[in-house]
């Protein structure tokens, strides 16, 4: 059931120990759409805190065991997210303080007309979810700005590597072709080549992460792109024992992104798939639209490894990795690209089905024409 003020169902827990007051204060809160517990203890209210999430909890002020002022102290030191709303038959300026002061959103003295208790609960609701917005936006742009420096500072790296990397390549090249058959000097000369190869990869994926914040968009076929990017990964599937399945929702829209980078948002997860099976296994690529028919959801699965759940997050930032190689690039990529389409991105692991799945959404925006 939902109210008239939020899109989900607020759950409340009212604690008193009169239970004619306790029912008319569940019955007022029920009407108007929250879900509603109720206790007649304290106690019985932390026991219930410990297993359950409530968004707001309304308690008398005089209960036999513990007072409402201690209670919310308490609540407020375990669960600081859950808001705290006092009710007394005694109101008085003191008590009304020191229940402010331990943490309670508001003070009502009993008997109260409903309509002011729904008012309080819908303001104290409504400016913690304002609170929490702004702490959620303020968490984002930060996050945006910090991975816009990488960015540019990636980009700047990557430019001037290129040329120093391209002449000590062609010295190497040089000096192999002129030293003859001395073993000694041909396998430094190789060495040095190698670890040539390494950086250019590396000089790659700068350019390619400070790319992604750069978004060229055009209609194009979802579906198509996964199949392109299927094609190129089946040489290597092959080698390694590895099925791609794919499953598809008929008629999908054409979505507006950068083809190129969601090849790239494609590749990388793939590759990381087949990485972290470390040899044969199956891998699920599903596309299909979610039901407000406003995103498109796909889906990249592969069995044989589990995410460990606290790595779900790290994985996405820029140069973290478990991997004795590579830069830990590949995935901030993903995400990036993910994020600047205006979509988002989430990594599970399952140990039941042994399994690892990565869900993209991105927003489904009208295309006026469809390439291919």
């Amino acid at each position: 059931m939902k109210n008239s003020k939020t899109q989900e169902s607020d759950r409340i827990l009212i604690v008193d120990d009169e239970d004619p007051s306790r029912d008319l204060c569940r019955l007022f809160l029920e009407s108007d759409g929250y879900e509603v517990e109720t206790c007649d203890r304290a106690e019985k209210a932390m026991a219930l805190l410990a297993f359950k999430r409530f968004d707001l909890v309304l308690t008398d002020l005089s209960m036999p065991d513990m007072d409402g002022v201690e209670l919310v102290k308490q609540v407020k030191y375990h669960y600081p997210s859950t808001n705290m709303i006092i009710m007394t038959a005694f109101g008085s300026v003191s008590s009304a303080v020191e229940s402010m002061r331990s943490g309670a959103y508001d003070y009502i003295t009993k008997p109260f007309p409903r309509d002011l208790l729904l008012a309080t609960i819908r303001r104290c609701l409504e400016s913690h979810n304002l609170k929490r917005e702004i702490s959620k936006m303020q968490t984002e742009l930060m996050q945006k700005e910090r991975l816009a420096a990488v960015g540019s500072m990636a980009g700047a790296i990557a430019h001037r590597m290129r040329n120093p990397l391209s002449i000590i390549q062609m010295c190497a090249q040089y000096l192999e072709g002129h030293l003859g058959s001395n073993a000694e000097h041909l396998q430094i000369l190789q060495a040095i080549e190698e670890k040539v190869k390494v950086l250019e990869q590396l000089t790659r994926d700068f350019v390619e992460y400070s790319r992604a914040s750069r978004i060229r968009k055009s209609p194009e076929r979802l579906e198509k792109l996964a199949d392109e990017v299927i094609k190129n990964c089946e040489a290597r599937c092959k080698i390694q024992g590895v099925d791609i399945y794919r499953r598809y929702q008929p008629q999908l829209p054409p979505i507006q992104v950068d083809a190129d980078l969601i090849r790239e948002l494609l590749t990388n997860i793939i590759d990381n798939a087949l990485e972290a099976m470390k040899g044969p296994g199956k891998v699920l690529v599903v596309i299909e639209m979610d039901k407000s028919l406003k995103n498109l959801n796909l889906s990249i699965s592969n069995s044989g490894s589990v995410l460990a759940a606290e790595l779900q997050e790290k994985i996405f930032e820029p140069f973290f990795t478990t991997k004795e190689t590579g830069m830990g690039l590949g995935l901030a990529i993903v995400r990036q690209v993910a994020e600047g389409h205006g979509g988002r991105i989430q990594a599970m692991g399952d140990p039941k089905t042994n399994s690892t799945t990565f869900r993209i959404q991105l927003p489904l925006q009208s295309a006026a024409a469809v390439k291919g």
